[in-house]
Parts: C-alpha cells; sequence; structure tokens
C-alpha cells in the first residue's frame, strides 16, 4: 500500500463535536479521503463516524478476520478500554492482507503513542493532523469536491463496500 491508512476518533476529534481547545477535523475531509482518494480511511472512536463519513469500522476488521477462519487479536469493544484493541485489529487485518506493510495515520484526542510508537503508526491530535495537512504532510482536501458534497448517503453501507471487498478475497488467498 503507498497511500497511508487514515484512522479517525469522532469525538473532540472531528468539527461534528469539537475539541474544546484547538482545531478540529473538518469532517468533509474525511469524506474526501475515503471517497475522492486512494485512502482507506477507518472510523476508530464513535462509530457514528462511519455513519457520518460513509467509512467502516474495526467491527467490520474483525468480521473479516472472523469469516476468513483467522483469529482476531482482540475483541471489537467501541468503548475506550478498546482504543488500541481497535488498533491492533486494524493491524492485523493489514498484515494478513498485504505482503508489505501498511502505514497508518491515527488522529485521535486521546494520545496512542504506547502503541503507535515503534511501528509504521503516525499519531496526530486534531490540531496537529489540520497543521499537517496545511503544511502538505497530506493531500489537502479540494474545496470544490467537498463544498455541499456529502459523496452520496453516507447511511448506506455500500460506501465502503468495495473496500471490504477486497480484504476479503485478499483474505481468501
Amino acid at each position: 500500500m503507498k497511500q497511508p491508512v487514515f484512522c479517525f476518533d469522532r469525538d473532540k476529534t472531528v468539527d461534528l463535536r469539537p475539541p474544546e481547545r484547538g482545531r478540529a477535523v473538518p469532517l468533509a475531509w474525511i469524506q474526501f479521503y475515503a471517497h475522492r482518494t486512494d485512502h482507506d480511511v477507518w472510523a476508530t472512536g464513535n462509530p457514528r463516524l462511519c455513519r457520518e463519513a460513509g467509512i467502516p469500522s474495526p467491527r467490520e476488521a474483525r468480521e473479516l478476520l472472523v469469516a476468513a477462519g483467522r483469529e482476531p487479536v482482540a475483541p471489537y469493544d467501541r468503548m475506550n478500554s478498546g482504543r488500541i484493541d481497535r488498533l491492533r485489529l486494524l493491524d492485523q487485518l493489514y498484515a494478513e492482507s498485504y505482503d508489505r506493510e501498511a502505514r497508518f495515520v491515527v488522529v485521535d484526542d486521546t494520545d496512542v503513542t504506547e502503541y503507535t510508537d515503534g511501528r509504521p503508526w503516525t499519531y496526530y491530535g486534531p490540531t496537529e493532523f489540520v497543521e499537517a495537512v496545511e503544511g502538505g504532510a497530506y493531500p489537502e482536501p479540494d474545496p470544490g469536491a467537498v463544498r455541499g458534497d456529502s459523496y452520496g448517503d453516507p447511511e448506506r453501507g455500500d460506501r465502503y463496500r468495495a473496500q471490504l471487498n477486497e480484504f476479503e478475497r485478499r483474505l481468501s488467498k
């Protein structure tokens, strides 16, 4: 995988429920990366972000692993105590699906460097991620492609079906 995989928390990270201080990641950016680029994008916090942005969660990652007869490294737990477990599930899914290591970018108001350090993961708080995008570290979303464009109905789970189908194909080899 050439493009980094984005993992976004929702609460106190995305502009739907922004942090008390600092800057929030615009929902339109997450939609842009998920539906207008080659990046895989996952909701690793509040599952409402799945519906709002039309992206999968680690629950789908775990279901893919189980369906392929693999033993997941962690249960799916959407509560804060499972934050690291959710990242571990994605790490396992990509490790078992691709020959080379995937690069991950985690954007979360909770510091997860205890997991990301020493791995091909980059952690950002929401303000730091916005500044990294504005500084050119990642593609800046095209405002013309985003403004007023909800990328279809994000309530439909098939928004990310192609992404999950690719994992099913790779895991079945």
